[in-house]
């Protein structure tokens, strides 16, 4: 799919690991790309809609994908792994964790509901990136970086 300048892709919408943050990253860069990052309100909307359409749900109630993205939870901000400011909004319930107890949650991980779900826990959430979680690998190539 492609979205402004960048190809966002799942190598394979149906594969399910439980990693951490890093092997997550891994496994974009060596399919040629990175995780992908969210940058606005728009592209949260194309990627959560994307990804509830490509995901292979299976009998799994909800999805995980580890964003590029950072959050630091003492000065509540969102950064993209290119050093930029990144979306902050349209969290899971109750996220983002800050304060604590919470100084480990810095990753973030996009939890997607299957097209059926009518359950409002989705959105983005902050999760200790040294945690497994279990995902699905979305990422991402900017098409400059091609050819």
């Amino acid at each position: 799919m492609v979205y402004q300048n960048l190809i966002l892709w799942f190598p394979d919408a149906a594969d399910r690991r439980e990693i951490n943050l890093n092997p997550s990253s891994k496994y974009c860069i060596d399919n040629g790309g990175r995780l992908v990052d969210i940058v606005d309100k728009a592209m949260y909307d194309v990627v959560y809609n994307y990804s509830r359409q490509t995901v292979v749900f299976g009998s799994h109630g909800w999805v995980d994908i580890w964003l590029g993205s950072s959050y630091n939870t003492t000065t509540d901000t969102v950064t993209q792994s290119n050093g930029k400011p990144g979306y902050h909004g349209s969290w899971w319930p109750s996220a983002p964790y800050r304060g604590r107890g919470h100084e480990t949650r810095t990753g973030l991980v996009l939890q997607i509901q299957p097209p059926s779900s009518t359950s409002n826990k989705h959105g983005i959430l902050n999760y200790p990136p040294t945690s497994d979680a279990t995902v699905t690998q979305l990422c991402s190539i900017n098409l400059m970086q091609l050819g």
